[in-house]
């Protein structure tokens, strides 16, 4: 009975360290803000984190999705689910490039202002595009 107590606490603790270190670099990132105050290069910093960050959680995703997208199409012999989504991903990569760079050059103010703008707008679309991908594509796959 007591080898179980161990195990079972080694796995709490294992499960609450996993979770807690997860949710450090975004702990990170907000401190980097507010630290930053109103200072736009630090803010650029902090933005830079934020959105290797969020990009590493999109490739994530997309990587999760194309093999849910590929067991769709194999019972077909087919790649057509799998040629629709690497489709979309092409698509939405260039939606955010077109949009971010509107997005810089209506802003006004400082190159630096500008360039903040911009990666806020990538940061913003990223995880918009995540949230819809998990949502819609991996919730239904747990099915």
């Amino acid at each position: 009975m007591d080898l179980k107590r161990i195990l079972l606490c080694g796995l709490v603790l294992a499960a609450a360290s996993f979770a807690a270190h997860a949710a450090s670099p975004m702990v990170e990132i907000n401190m980097c803000y507010q630290k930053a105050g109103d200072d736009a290069v630090k803010i650029g910093a902090c933005l830079e984190q934020e959105s290797k960050l969020v990009q590493a959680e999109y490739k994530d995703a997309v990587e999760r999705v194309t093999v849910v997208a590929k067991a769709w199409d194999k019972p077909n012999r087919n790649r057509t689910r799998w040629d629709k989504l690497m489709r979309a991903n092409q698509a939405f990569d260039n939606f955010i490039k077109r949009e971010c760079d509107f997005v810089k050059n209506t802003t006004k103010g400082s190159s630096t202002q500008e360039n903040n703008a911009a990666l806020a707008c990538r940061i913003n679309l990223y995880r918009m595009r995540t949230d819809m991908l998990e949502n819609r594509y991996l919730s239904s796959a747990k099915q």
